[in-house]
């Protein structure tokens, strides 16, 4: 029945199209977090948190908090234009509110809130990044 190099190719095949069902089968029924939202654990000694808690904060600086908890995703496609990349080591907005750093720049509560403001109103994420350029890149 598989016999020589068309048998080997067909059974080898045949092989891969199993396996790949068998993945997509696996992956199909794991839990997953809403799309844009991280998994937290639900017992206290495993929660683990993206971003610092926004209860620490007050007024604009803690809905920036808050955005950065609820759209993890899109702020770590962003980067920041204060600079933090250079003084912190930050790799994107995201990274301003793992620490306190975002409490305490203007420029990265703005952009938060100005994100936040663009994908709410379905505007992709390459626009947004464009926007958040043009307005935030000359210290402004």
């Amino acid at each position: 029945m598989f016999e020589g190099v068309k048998g080997i190719v067909a059974l080898t095949a045949a092989a891969v199209v199993v396996v790949a069902f068998s993945y997509a089968g696996y992956v199909s029924t794991q839990a997953q977090p809403p799309a844009g939202q991280v998994a937290v654990a639900s017992d206290g000694a495993a929660r683990l948190r993206v971003t610092l808690d926004p209860n620490n904060f007050q007024g604009d600086v803690r809905e920036a908090y808050e955005i950065a908890e609820r759209n993890p995703t899109l702020l770590a496609q962003l980067h920041c234009y204060c600079g933090c990349d250079k003084t912190n080591g930050h790799k994107n907005l995201l990274d301003c509110y793992r620490d306190t750093h975002g409490s305490r720049c203007a420029i990265c509560v703005g952009e938060a809130h100005d994100a936040q403001s663009m994908a709410t109103r379905g505007i992709p994420v390459e626009q947004i990044r464009d926007a958040l350029r043009a307005r935030y890149a000359h210290g402004s």
